[in-house]
């Protein structure tokens, strides 16, 4: 199986880990984002776990403030 262009997390510069790592993080928080106080994914209470981690990394970085954009679709 072929991997394609995409580069091994050990031949990426800090930066570019770092950008990665943001990225994964935004996506973890967008998709546990609450619908009436619990998550989608887990079904817990919320912030969950995974939510937990990753402001925990985006805080690290200087991004703990950071919130998924409103989608049109999923205003109430």
């Amino acid at each position: 199986m072929a991997t394609g262009a995409r580069p091994s997390p050990a031949s990426l510069s800090a930066v570019q880990l770092r950008n990665r790592m943001v990225l994964s993080a935004r996506r973890i928080i967008t998709r546990h984002w609450p619908r009436v106080d619990r998550c989608p994914v887990c079904g817990c209470g919320w912030p969950c776990r995974p939510t937990d981690t990753a402001y925990g990394y985006l805080t690290s970085v200087g991004q703990g403030n950071w919130a998924p954009p409103q989608r049109a679709g999923s205003r109430r």
